[in-house]
């Protein structure tokens, strides 16, 4: 965890498990601050150390916090890479992951023009889902731009939320509408199709107990395992954590790694996935120590 006498007023004020309002915050030093938080219960520190943690590591991408236009580059190259060599799953992808393409592919696959996809392409490099600087494969020359394993994840939930690469120019208005006549023109909504997702594990839970790691009592971490365990819908993660919608769903593929455990999906709801030999979520009384709680939880 970061030194909190580096961090500012208002950075320490949001680990708080009950933050100062803005006045009473403009009345309180930072040394007041920082007791206060020592003076936390366990928990709410380990909450806070927690998301202390995640703003020195950030959050890593998903589906939800990326733009329009990136969604349509990664599906473009998963496109790509299916055409290539037929593989349908994330499995099989995994295995040979050949979503190669080109600047000028990706161009005609999404319809942006190469100006756009090259400035796609590099935000999506720096966030680790595309990886820019490939030799092309069967000894061709140039460079090609090819999904990380993250990006190839990505994709594919995206493919299963109904993204495309590509989808076609707008809808023309009925008539022949002139700009004045456009304001009042109603387009009707494209109708929504129903969202179906493929069942398939999302994580796999470590395969060495060393890796997994026991959670504090009462945390949320600790809330979010035990909601998965019984299944639960993004929704529910969120009641039970109170985190937004974007935050409890990478906490599916951020936090549950980190605890060595795992995570299936079947249809709308999440499932949390013990490693072989544990047989309860590995929690941490305070008088514990992560090794007695693993034992615990192996028993």
């Amino acid at each position: 965890m970061t030194d909190l006498n580096t961090l500012s007023k208002a950075e320490l004020n949001a680990l708080l498990a009950a933050p100062l309002t803005a006045s009473q915050l403009k009345k309180t030093s930072k040394a007041d601050l920082v007791a206060m938080f020592d003076a936390m219960p366990a928990t709410d520190a380990l909450d806070a150390d927690i998301a202390d943690a995640r703003n020195d590591d950030p959050e890593p991408p998903t589906a939800d916090n990326l733009t329009d236009l990136e969604k349509r580059v990664l599906v473009a190259h998963l496109d790509a890479g299916i055409d290539c060599n037929g593989a349908e799953t994330l499995a099989d992808m995994l295995v040979d992951n050949m979503t190669w393409s080109d600047v000028k592919e990706t161009s005609q696959r999404t319809g942006l023009t190469k100006k756009q996809v090259s400035g796609v392409i590099a935000s999506l490099s720096t966030k680790g889902l595309l990886d820019a600087d490939c030799e092309k494969p069967n000894g061709a020359t140039g460079v090609d731009q090819v999904l990380t394993d993250k990006g190839v994840r990505i994709a594919f939930d995206l493919l299963g939320d109904g993204v495309v690469a590509n989808p076609g120019p707008a809808k023309k208005l009925p008539g022949d509408a002139t700009p004045k006549q456009v304001k009042s023109v109603k387009v009707p909504a494209p109708e929504k199709k129903a969202r179906v997702l493929e069942d398939r594990v999302l994580v796999a839970p470590a395969t060495d107990l060393k890796l997994v790691r026991p959670v504090g009592e009462g945390s949320k971490r600790h809330l979010l395992a035990q909601a998965l365990l019984i299944g639960a819908t993004v929704e529910k993660l969120q009641e039970v954590t109170g985190w937004n919608k974007a935050t409890a769903q990478s906490a599916l593929r951020w936090d549950i790694p980190q605890m060595g455990l795992g995570v299936r999906r079947e249809g709308e709801k999440y499932f949390l996935i013990l490693p072989e030999g544990v047989k309860a979520i590995p929690v941490k009384a305070k008088d514990q120590t992560r090794a007695d709680a693993l034992v615990a939880a192996c028993r």
